[in-house]
């Protein structure tokens, strides 16, 4: 069984500090510690490794600050966490620099890594449009820059699996979404060879999954957040599921309750005969940002168990 981690890790203490000491000297740190991370999940016997994506304040910024047409203003509360995030201003046509991935991620494991991205929708729906005056043609845009930043770095990497991260979809009108997030993800994906896999987290995935259960996709697998509903619930939702694989967020990232992996293990097993069969993946509900660092450890450490067949 494979597993992985996805989003933002939280930071050491060491790099805290030195942040807070001299914000922008602190960046060679934050790459060190990303790299000792990494390692960190391969001995752990993760078979994906992902970058803990230290250097970022949350999971647009970079892209905002680095391509054209777009700017950074303001705060937001970033949905229902007490933490806040920067709010991309799109006030021209967006093009890419094509070099976001590859100056602000420390991952080139060949073959074994997890690339991350925001699903274009949910970065639509989490920036303010002053430029296109549509969700479908700015979303659109966002899917080919997003493009752009995979192919740039898909070579050299090879990576085993692309995460769309997409907590929008299960928010609000997010679901309605679903025909356009079926439209975006054939632009995302454009010429990746790696396959992706659709993340919903931060509440109940159930609306999202049944809306993009029912259109077409080119996703191959959804990643579902397994910590908010009733495992009967899930397994009863998941009769029927059409895609080749499917990620399930098992091990909770917002609680310092740490599993056991034979019980992670044990649930995966069961809600992938419900659904059919397909690829399981065992991952995280969401960011681990949210944890104190030694919890995410053990988090990180529960996953190389599971992966380990313990």
């Amino acid at each position: 069984m494979r597993a992985y981690t996805f989003g933002i890790y939280p930071r050491p203490i060491r790099l805290i500090a030195a942040t807070r000491r001299d914000p922008e000297g602190a960046r060679e740190l934050a790459r060190r510690e990303s790299a000792r991370i990494v390692s960190l999940q391969a001995r752990a016997g993760l078979p994906l490794l992902s970058d803990p994506l230290l250097e970022w304040d949350d999971m647009l910024r970079w892209f905002a600050l680095e391509w054209e047409g777009v700017e950074v203003d303001g705060i937001i509360r970033y949905f229902e966490h007490n933490a806040f995030y920067r709010v991309p201003i799109i006030k021209g046509r967006i093009k890419a620099s094509g070099e976001v991935l590859r100056r602000h991620t420390v991952i080139r494991e060949r073959g074994r890594s997890v690339v991350e991205v925001p699903e274009p929708v949910t970065f639509a729906l989490m920036s303010k449009d002053a430029h296109y005056g549509s969700l479908e043609a700015l979303s659109l845009d966002l899917a080919r820059a997003l493009n752009e930043e995979l192919c740039s770095i898909e070579g050299e990497l090879e990576p085993a699996l692309i995460v769309a991260k997409a907590p929008a979809l299960v928010h609000g009108d997010g679901p309605r979404a679903a025909p356009l997030v079926a439209r975006a993800s054939d632009e995302l994906l454009r010429s990746c060879r790696a396959p992706g896999v659709l993340h919903l987290y931060f509440k109940s995935p159930i609306a999202a999954y049944r809306a993009l259960r029912d259109v077409k996709t080119a996703y191959s697998g959804l990643g579902l957040d397994a910590t908010w509903d009733p495992p009967g619930r899930l397994a009863e939702e998941l009769k029927g599921y059409r895609m080749e694989r499917l990620a399930l967020g098992l091990v909770n990232s917002q609680n310092t309750k740490v599993e056991k992996a034979g019980e992670v293990a044990s649930a995966a097993e069961s809600l992938g005969r419900s659904a059919g069969g397909p690829e399981v993946l065992v991952t995280v509900s969401s960011d681990l940002e949210f944890l104190p660092y030694s919890f995410a450890v053990k988090k990180l450490r529960v996953l190389g168990r599971v992966a380990g067949g313990a």
